[in-house]
């Protein structure tokens, strides 16, 4: 176990790393050859395309990998044909929402776009078990290389496109391509049982049930995920949601390598190795989930330290602002890096009600926060709304996990500690900076000047 562990650990790395770098070389020449609006429009997009995937999230993945006959043909076979038929529920809903999109933000390519990126959803529901499976036994070779090898492919696609068609529609076509490729891949590059079409009573009510409580909480984690980009779709021009857009993912970039090693690593660990059979199991999987969290925090005060920085150095100056955005949010999500893993022991002890009761309350506070932090200080409050949720996610956190005996509040209280000393350091180094970003930001907010209606503020 604990050689598969490292391994997975080490491939998951691996691959998150050279996917990440491969986002960022396709997003330093996008940049160069569209222009920040394309940007703003395809994230409001796929916003979109994003919650009706999240919204009719069946939680198949983590039924899979939790239930003990995660690996039986039926039971496979079954949750392959409800993935099928969400994905042309997903598809049709996608053409729904064309229109009363459109017309809300005001922009008029959002009516055919909208259709066409939410074709990803119809052609990754044929997508095989194969992978799901291989995550379940923390076999992670084969298809790592296989999704690295659909990253390269799929960013020549992209930058092919732009430069042949240099718009939106060069991104969204990208990707139709990347889901087909990763839909093939997935059933005849993969080992293991191969998909039928197939209806198992008991297995279809074993999914459904252990998944209505997922379906909950990824309604609510679209909401606290993707709610920053709804908003300020409406409340700001494409060039500045654009902008925001890329400090974001640059941001982003340590919490999704934590998140997935806590998809990929913990929760399969959890599963095996309950803290409740024993302070030892405890004691085991702390010593994973130490190496993530520190991991986590070391590359998110590395991008709040050279954010600036970095920003200056890969884009041009119409992306300028882009720079105290990120160090504004890596500082914000620094010290979120604890409740990496918290909610695996929920899922793996098959606890997916308040799993999703902890999803919906962070959204509550993420949303409350994010309007307030706009109307008081605009996008520097938005930004800041990142961190401030996490002051009463934490402790309820803590409350649930407590029940299966896998607290850890004496490392928890050193982690935050460092997070507290790495902000003030940041702060100190940055604040001409970020003062006048604040300063702009908070210029053009709503409680200043009494107007909701979208304005350009950092885009040149």
């Amino acid at each position: 176990m604990r050689s598969l562990a490292l391994r997975g650990t080490a491939i998951t790395l691996g691959s998150t790393a050279f996917q990440q770098i491969m986002r960022l070389v396709s997003n330093l020449i996008l940049t160069r050859l569209l222009f920040p609006e394309a940007f703003g429009l395809i994230a409001l997009v796929g916003s979109f395309t994003t919650g009706l995937q999240m919204f009719s999230d069946m939680g198949l993945r983590p039924s899979i990998i939790q239930n003990k006959r995660g690996e039986d043909p039926d039971f496979l076979n079954t949750a392959w044909t409800i993935q099928i038929i969400r994905g042309v529920i997903l598809w049709l809903g996608s053409c729904a929402l064309a229109w009363p999109v459109a017309q809300f933000y005001g922009e008029d390519q959002i009516l055919w776009l909208l259709p066409l990126v939410g074709l990803n959803a119809l052609i990754g529901g044929f997508a095989s078990t194969k992978p799901i499976v291989a995550s379940r036994n923390l076999r992670l070779g084969r298809q790592t290389v296989i999704g690295m090898a659909i990253q390269v492919i799929s960013l020549s696609c992209m930058i092919g496109f732009a430069l042949i068609w240099p718009s939106v529609w060069a991104l969204a076509v990208s990707g139709l391509v990347s889901s087909t490729i990763s839909v093939w891949t997935s059933h005849r590059l993969m080992p293991g049982v191969s998909n039928r079409l197939r209806w198992n009573r008991e297995a279809a009510h074993d999914l459904l049930n252990f998944g209505r409580f997922i379906f909950l909480s990824t309604m609510a984690t679209f909401l606290a995920a993707q709610g920053d980009k709804l908003f300020l779709g409406r409340m700001v021009s494409l060039a500045d949601l654009g902008i925001y857009n890329i400090a974001f993912f640059l941001a982003a970039f340590p919490g999704m390598l934590g998140g997935r090693i806590a998809d990929r690593i913990l929760f399969p660990l959890y599963r095996q190795k309950m803290p409740t059979q024993g302070p030892d199991r405890l004691a085991k999987i702390r010593r994973a989930r130490d190496l993530v969290i520190g991991g986590q925090m070391i590359l998110c005060s590395i991008m709040a330290f050279l954010g600036i920085w970095l920003v200056d150095l890969m884009y041009d100056n119409r992306y300028a602002a882009a720079g105290p955005m990120l160090v504004i949010l890596a500082l914000c999500l620094l010290p979120k890096a604890v409740m990496v893993g918290g909610s695996s022991v929920l899922l793996a002890e098959g606890d997916s009600r308040r799993f999703s009761r902890l999803v919906m309350a962070q959204t509550v506070l993420d949303i409350a926060s994010l309007i307030a932090g706009f109307w008081l200080f605009g996008i520097f409050g938005v930004l800041l709304s990142r961190g401030v949720a996490f002051l009463g996610t934490y402790p309820l956190q803590q409350l649930f996990v407590a029940r299966y005996n896998a607290m850890h509040l004496g490392r928890d209280m050193m982690f935050l500690l460092a997070s507290v000393i790495v902000a003030v350091a940041v702060i100190w180094l940055n604040w001409d900076a970020l003062s006048e970003f604040y300063r702009v930001s908070r210029a053009l907010a709503p409680a200043v000047t009494g107007s909701w209606q979208p304005t350009t503020v950092f885009a040149r």
